[in-house]
């Protein structure tokens, strides 16, 4: 999974809106480049992030007529950590999905309103033959390399680093 979900979360995104929203957020953002697909290590318990930004721009013909032009840039961050699977993958590039379509398509605020669900709706509908439900927040067992127990209160500190020396560090829960 890991060496081709990139491509397999640009690909997908693409479905998406052509059988959803025929390619209206491709066409909407075409200007750059599309919509960008990033993986973020930061991300540690969030799945995914939909950002929307409108570029509004003045311009008058020969006429002197003014007319103002909004375009928009997006991008999908999708956690390297949170998304470690193909299922994963489709349901948060859905769910984010669902957020831009509500930004662009819309000019809606992006949450998790009547216009979200309706195109989350859609998506689970197109897709659910493919393990896409959309929700309005997930509920996925995340996987830490790393896990630590407490020898005395059983405390487990999970990490997806070896940022805890368990030697150095006492519980914070019980100060053993």
């Amino acid at each position: 999974f890991g060496q081709r979900k990139h491509q397999l979360a640009v690909e997908f995104l693409r479905e998406v809106d052509e059988i959803v929203a025929d390619g209206k957020l491709a066409a909407k953002t075409a200007w750059v480049g599309g919509i960008q697909i990033i993986w973020i290590k930061r991300f540690r318990t969030t799945a995914g992030q939909a950002i929307e930004e409108t570029v509004t721009s003045d311009s008058s013909d020969d006429n002197g007529t003014k007319s103002t032009m909004n375009r928009h840039r997006a991008s999908i961050k999708l956690s390297e950590y949170v998304v470690d699977d193909e299922v994963r993958l489709r349901n948060v590039i859905a769910h984010e999905f669902c957020h831009l379509a509500t930004f662009i398509i819309n000019d809606g605020n992006g949450g998790h309103g009547m216009l979200f669900k309706s195109w989350a709706e859609k998506c689970t509908e197109a897709f659910h033959h493919r393990g896409v439900t959309v929700t309005t927040k997930h509920s996925y067992k995340i996987h830490y390399g790393y896990v630590w127990k407490c020898t005395i209160c059983t405390v487990e500190v999970k990490r997806h680093s070896k940022s805890v020396n368990a030697e150095r560090v006492k519980c914070r829960f019980c100060n053993s």
